[in-house]
């Protein structure tokens, strides 16, 4: 995977937080901030993030905007799988293991999650994802439910 353009991204996530509501976000806009959701995970967790120029003047607005991102994009009503752990549908098990750790650290209650308003649910919601996304065998029942979920209301619906 190819390095942010920080020039980008960075402008892109403190806008996002300003301004939430004129992003389609189920559309997966802003696109570069999913495209390296990953970086904007890192810096939710305030940990070092490959090739961030290391004299950003504003670091801790950059880590509040992040975390705004996590917790009102992965972490909306809703959010399937793939979204709460920031994974692409051709994920490796490298990445899933390392956003699943990423989302622990911001959410679970034993790292202080709570004092910063994630909501209550939030590591139970990523420990389900990652069970699903982790068992080949859930997953792929995970995915028929999906597709057949609107042939079940066109069923319903009808006379």
């Amino acid at each position: 995977m190819t390095p942010p353009d920080w020039s980008s991204v960075l402008p892109r996530l403190m806008a996002f937080e300003r301004s939430p509501g004129l992003y389609r976000v189920v559309l997966r806009e802003p696109r570069p901030l999913f495209e390296h959701i990953g970086s904007v995970m890192l810096l939710a967790t305030g940990r070092p993030v490959a090739s961030l120029p290391e004299a950003t003047a504003n670091a801790h607005e950059l880590r509040r905007a992040a975390r705004f991102f996590v917790r009102t994009v992965m972490l909306r009503p809703g959010s399937d799988p793939f979204t709460l752990l920031g994974l692409p549908p051709d994920f490796e098990a490298a990445q899933l293991r390392e956003h699943y750790r990423l989302m622990i650290r911001l959410t679970h209650p034993d790292f202080g999650a709570t004092a910063e308003g994630w909501p209550v649910d939030a590591a139970t919601r990523v420990n389900l994802a990652h069970d699903l996304l982790s068992c080949p065998e859930k997953r792929a029942a995970w995915a028929k439910a999906l597709h057949t979920r609107p042939l079940l209301r066109r069923r319903l619906m009808r006379p």
